[in-house]
């Protein structure tokens, strides 16, 4: 078997420098930027029941039930352990009731925890 010697090169200076990794979870809170896609969730008082968020989803995580608040309405709940964060369902909302967040933190030993309305 032949080895290069740029790979051999290349693996030494890797042996000495610092991961460039950091292991979860940290000891030290890590902020993330504004603009960070994280968690989102709909604001019961807002919410109209208009269902295109649902439609709008394209990982199909979001369902509608009725609304306990609002006789007759609908709202959405989120499937957070499939959502893929595209924000779709937050572009699309006509009444803006979606609430962003920059939260990442978001691992949950029950899957269960992950569904929000």
């Amino acid at each position: 078997m032949k080895v290069s010697l740029k790979f051999v090169d290349e693996m030494v200076k890797n042996l000495f420098r610092k991961p460039s990794t950091v292991e979860y979870p940290v000891k030290v809170d890590i902020p993330a930027t504004p603009e960070y896609r994280g968690l989102h969730y709909v604001d019961e008082n807002k919410c109209i029941g208009c269902s295109l968020c649902a439609r709008e989803c394209p990982a199909n995580t979001i369902k509608m039930v009725p609304n306990p608040k609002k006789p007759g309405k609908k709202l959405a709940v989120v499937n957070y352990d499939a959502c893929v964060f595209c924000y779709h369902c937050v572009y699309i909302c006509p009444v803006k009731a979606y609430v962003t967040t920059n939260n990442y933190k978001l691992a949950v030993l029950d899957k269960g925890e992950l569904i929000k309305a």
